[in-house]
């Protein structure tokens, strides 16, 4: 019998992944009767547990109940043997490898089948050899996918979330550690965009009390009133829409840890009241006559310096030593530059799993300040992995400045040259307007800055286009396409 496969492996190598995808679940779905009984004996002769299904519904079924490790799909489909109902399929199982199964020979089928996220195909009628052999190959990869998900989840565990290498990177998760298992209040700061709120999730997830509620609310977000009833909870009737008893965030974290952000910016009304509960543990709803106790562990958290708050008397210096207990800080960007390629690498997988960093982005990214820290780095890596084009595996530094939205490089770049003139939006010059393609007079603007950044760039380097895309942070591929688009080739 004649095999196609989307790789060309040889049958003859079978023999140790066999040995290794032994005992495997195989989700077999085929409308064909005799198929689904000779394929399913073949497959259980080699060990294999195989759950049968003969149209989609029982192939969807089947999938969510018995979890199989590999999909054989044919995408011929009932009612009307439409292989568009196959390929409609196989997004739906996504978490394991799927073969696809087709009788019609057409590459451009099996082609559509990978883009939609198909593993491997082959051809009826199916040569045994080659049918062993994919079946075991895709079992040992869904079984490498599923260890490479178990140490990505322990890595995280590891590294409790706050990822670098930097000596204050791994202070600070030391820290953590020992801080973790104790009781004691704990008061983090640091810069916006730090991760603050990640530390204290860090020393819940190594707590005790990991397995109950981590509740968070933001002091400068509600006003006093607000926050009184938001933290502590009311009584029905206590003010206007109060229609029923609400339980506040303090008693949902009962057994857990409320994590108090920017309590710097608390009202000083509510300071006096979170420092009885902080001192008793106990705390009257709003509207309330009966105490209530709680036990929560507090962890607060702010950007502000609480010291020259307490001086001049803004905040409680009772309650400042009362949150006191053990500080921790978390580190700016600029304390931490070599854990900016791990940082972003870590966001673009988020958005990109499959994509990486080029040179020119690495580059771009470790020479720019980020004032807004992590938060801002987060923002721009994800940003810049999401206009990815989908031939792209690599961003690189044109994207990442694109996702930024700075052009204050560009800017720099410009006035070496001559002066790049403002004007008033509602009267375009003449050149803003010749300009082709252009939607409005800032696309103009931006595209004669352009012109002039690579012009320059290009007559500083004397022609050579490699030295002009290095300083430019592109790709020379990306800087002849620019050459193309603004004419100057």
């Amino acid at each position: 019998m004649i095999s196609t496969s989307a790789s060309t492996p040889l049958p003859g190598d079978a023999t140790a992944a066999d040995a290794e995808a032994q005992n495997g679940h195989v989700l077999l779905v085929d409308d064909e009767a005799a198929f689904q009984r000779l394929g399913g004996a073949f497959l259980r002769n080699l060990g294999h547990t195989v759950t049968l299904a003969g149209d989609g519904e029982q192939a969807l079924a089947a999938f969510a109940k018995q979890q199989p490790e590999l999909v054989l799909l044919d995408l011929a489909m009932p009612p009307h043997m439409d292989p568009e109902i196959g390929l409609e399929l196989i997004p739906r199982f996504a978490r394991v490898p799927v073969v696809v199964l087709t009788g019609h020979g057409d590459h451009a089928l099996a082609l559509r089948a990978t883009e939609l996220g198909a593993w491997d195909f082959l051809t009826k009628p199916i040569d045994p050899d080659m049918l062993r052999f994919v079946v075991a190959r895709g079992l040992r990869k869904a079984r490498l996918d599923a260890e490479l998900a178990t140490l990505r989840e322990g890595q995280a565990l590891d590294d409790l979330g706050m990822v670098g290498q930097a000596a204050a990177t791994v202070q600070l998760r030391a820290l953590v550690r020992r801080v973790a298992p104790t009781q004691v209040s704990v008061l983090v700061l640091g810069p916006t965009g730090t991760g603050k709120e990640l530390v204290a999730r860090a020393l819940h997830a190594c707590s005790a009390r990991r397995n109950e509620p981590f509740v968070a609310i933001h002091c400068g977000a509600l006003s006093a009133e607000l926050l009184e009833s938001e933290l502590f909870g009311h009584m029905k009737g206590s003010f206007t829409g109060a229609y029923r008893d609400q339980p506040g965030l303090v008693e949902a974290a009962h057994g857990g840890t409320l994590f108090l952000d920017e309590v710097g910016e608390m009202p000083p009304p509510m300071q006096v009241k979170l420092l009885r509960f902080l001192q008793e543990g106990t705390f009257v709803p709003v509207g309330g006559r009966v105490q209530k106790r709680a036990d929560t562990r507090v962890v607060a958290a702010t950007h502000r310096d609480l010291e020259a708050m307490v001086r001049e008397g803004s905040f409680r210096e009772d309650l400042f030593y009362r949150l006191k207990g053990v500080v921790l800080r978390t580190p700016s960007i600029a304390e931490r530059p070599a854990d900016i390629p791990l940082l972003a690498t870590r966001f673009v997988h988020r958005v990109a799993p499959r994509a990486g960093l080029s040179p020119s982005a690495l580059a771009w990214l470790m020479a720019r300040e980020w004032p807004g820290n992590v938060r801002e780095l987060k923002a721009v890596a994800e940003s810049a992995a999401a206009l990815l084009m989908p031939d792209q595996r690599e961003v690189d530094a044109e994207l990442l400045q694109l996702a930024s939205g700075d052009m204050g490089a560009l800017g720099a770049l410009g006035d070496a040259g001559e002066p790049f003139h403002h004007t008033d939006p509602a009267h375009p010059t003449d050149a803003q307007l010749a300009v082709p393609g252009i939607t409005g007079p800032l696309d103009a603007a931006l595209t004669e800055l352009e012109l002039r950044m690579v012009r320059d760039t290009l007559a500083a380097t004397g022609g050579n286009q490699s030295e002009a895309a290095r300083r430019l942070g592109i790709s020379r591929v990306g800087l002849v396409k620019k050459l193309t688009r603004l004419g100057l080739r």
